[in-house]
């Protein structure tokens, strides 16, 4: 399990805006909103029902993880395992709509299972169009955190 505070705390300062893509049942939303104004999301009407319930002060929006359809902008843009069914082709498509909701040097911090994800492929694919600051790995899981590189694109 990684410290996502204080993996996150040294590159987006508190009270910036977080989109979680897939919050699942909201396992890190508390962790999350307790540091930054955080925003929930899932792709399901009925997840986002549940979440909204459970978490009444927290924004939630129903949206792709795929094609990040949304008008709103944020700081970061943050998930768990919520890529790990898809593959490289539809991940890589997301990193791109991704990009467009960014406010200026903007971040990506997404943590990956390494028995459904290969870390390079991973890697390689944020790295073409962002600055990785950070990656880590334990025995199940990696994480990257990076930077939009360029915000006119």
């Amino acid at each position: 399990m990684f410290d996502i505070i204080s993996i996150l705390k040294d590159e987006l300062p508190r009270f910036k805006k977080v989109l979680e893509l897939g919050s699942k049942k909201g396992e890190d939303l508390k962790t999350l909103d307790g540091y930054y104004e955080v925003i929930a999301s899932e792709s399901d009407k009925s997840k986002t029902r549940y979440l909204k319930d459970e978490f009444i002060d927290i924004r939630v929006i129903l949206l792709d993880i795929i094609t990040v359809d949304t008008h709103k902008k944020v700081d970061c843009i943050y998930s768990r395992n919520s890529f790990d069914s898809f593959d490289l082709l539809q991940i890589n498509e997301s990193l791109k709509n991704q990009k467009k909701i960014l406010n200026e040097n903007g971040l990506i911090f997404h943590i990956f299972d390494l028995e459904k994800n290969d870390k390079n492929e991973i890697l390689t694919l944020i790295n073409s169009d962002y600055e990785i600051i950070k990656s880590d790995s334990n025995e199940k899981q990696f994480y990257v955190l990076a930077k939009l590189v360029d915000f006119n694109q």
